[in-house]
């Protein structure tokens, strides 16, 4: 076990820089290609955000919260994507399962998690995003949404405002957005993608026409 939490931060740095493109020519950043998530396991510290697959069903995967797994759903005909870590479309994803001798997850409702988390959503104005086609990463370790400094804000994602398709989160200490899957919206409670009416999104849009007005004498 202790094995196990001394590599997980070298391979989610390393995985990270795995990117290919769709059909479209879009960057498709999966975050944990090749990467065996039977060699994953939680970071005591909670330090570090991690989604691991269920053993036996493609639709319920693990989140680590303060270094214990916690099962959750996806959205009904959603299925978790290990290396994007959200859940995803079947179609646009394979399913891949852990093998049960490597370990058994707590299971939960998934609203317990929420509990773990209600103080930092409180205390820090963090925003969240969501992943499957990544931009560029922002320089810096705090860009004023979320700070990757802190060990509560680096093991969290962070919605996005303006734009409920995407999220923030910390990949290897730098913020970076990434956006769920057409169709797709994220859910700050959950910390997945998900259907529109389960997220709960309220999308800040600005006035396009503001000041374009033309005024005549």
């Amino acid at each position: 076990m202790f094995a196990k939490f001394l590599t997980i931060a070298a391979v989610v740095c390393v995985a990270y820089a795995a990117e290919k493109a769709d059909k479209n020519g879009t960057a498709i950043f999966r975050a944990f290609e090749n990467v065996d998530p039977n060699d994953l396991s939680c970071d005591p510290e909670g330090h570090i955000f991690l989604l691991l697959p269920h053993f036996s069903d493609c639709s319920k995967f693990y989140m680590c919260a303060h270094g214990e797994e916690v099962e959750f759903n996806c959205a009904p005909g959603l299925i978790f994507d290990f290396q994007l870590q959200t859940c995803n479309w079947p179609w646009a994803t394979t399913c891949q399962l852990r093998d049960p001798q490597h370990g058994i997850g707590e299971e939960g409702s998934g609203d317990d998690i929420i509990g773990l988390f209600a103080d930092e959503l409180e205390k820090q104005p963090v925003d969240t995003v969501a992943s499957v086609r990544p931009i560029s990463p922002i320089l810096g370790r705090y860009n004023g949404i979320i700070n990757c400094n802190r060990a509560d804000a680096a093991a969290r994602q962070v919605p996005y405002k303006g734009d409920c398709q995407r999220y923030w989160r910390c990949v290897a200490g730098i913020p970076q957005v990434v956006f769920c899957s057409d169709g797709l919206f994220f859910n700050e409670f959950t910390q997945q993608c998900d259907f529109e009416a389960n997220s709960k999104c309220i999308q800040e849009q600005e006035d396009e026409l503001k000041q374009e007005f033309i005024k005549y004498e």
